[in-house]
């Protein structure tokens, strides 16, 4: 019976109380909603809740009899026939849906966060993709808005998902000491010495997250598109190469010269 009720909830997209609702009108054949309740086991406040649902769908069938109202369950064969007719009434649509799937697939989808809190669903995300990250590292102002989250969740977190992170950041004091540990942490650090990132851009996967710290409150944006992300990878890679391998935790400083110089 468990899987049975399983199927019911997937096959007609109904939660496991729905489901209960239906299971006991199926036995009673037709009943008030108390006693419904009753043999459910779900609150009557609850079952009017999602009731008007269940009937405009046909899963339930509300009968009036004299000053009573009493509901049955439509037969298990009924809702297998309303869900064939569902699926060739989506099936006549589709080219239609597909036409307009085809317009938009190469917009870029872009999401806006705020606050240290939709910084932190940025964070998720790239959890979430399981992607290596390459980034333009605005650290330090990042350790300042996102508090201990970065070092005691989503760093840890990051590695034991073995998601390996590349960035490139300012070259201070303060962060050659703060990452002298790149190893133990699952991740490389090169450094610039002119300019620095006001906005941290990381990239992983076909998306990428911009995240301003220094904004109040902070602020994020995450774009997901294909060609964006690999035009911006292609230029971090190459600032990556540039660089080498004396930029990193050693006592020399690299200067890269921008082609105005």
């Amino acid at each position: 019976m468990k899987d049975t009720i399983s199927s019911i909830t997937a096959t007609l997209n109904l939660n496991a109380t729905q489901v209960a609702v239906y299971m006991a009108t199926l036995e009673l054949g037709e009943a008030s909603i108390l006693a419904i309740s009753k043999k459910s086991g779900v609150q009557r406040s609850s079952i009017y809740n999602f009731l008007e649902e269940l009937k405009v769908r046909g899963i339930l069938i509300e009968t009036r009899k004299k000053k009573r109202i009493v509901y049955s369950a439509a037969p298990p064969r009924t809702l297998l026939e309303l869900e064939r007719t569902r699926l060739k009434e989506f099936e006549h649509i589709l080219p239609e849906l597909e036409a307009v799937e085809n317009k938009s697939r190469h917009k870029p989808r872009v999401t806006f966060y705020q606050g240290v809190e939709g910084l932190k669903e940025v964070y998720a995300d790239s959890l979430k993709e399981g992607k290596p990250i390459q980034a333009f590292w605005d650290y330090e102002n990042a350790e300042k808005a996102m508090g201990n989250y970065l070092e005691t969740y989503y760093r840890p977190e990051r590695k034991r998902r073995n998601i390996f992170y590349q960035g490139i950041l300012r070259d201070s004091l303060t962060t050659r000491e703060s990452l002298k540990d790149d190893n133990k942490a699952f991740r490389e650090s090169k450094f610039i010495t002119k300019g620095e990132f006001t906005t941290e851009i990381n990239i992983y996967g076909n998306k990428i997250a911009l995240m301003s710290f220094r904004a109040n409150p902070p602020l994020g944006v995450l774009i997901e598109d294909k060609d964006i992300a690999d035009t911006l990878r292609t230029a971090w890679e190459n600032l990556w190469d540039k660089l080498g391998d004396t930029a990193k935790h050693k006592n020399t400083r690299t200067t890269i010269k921008t082609s105005s110089e």
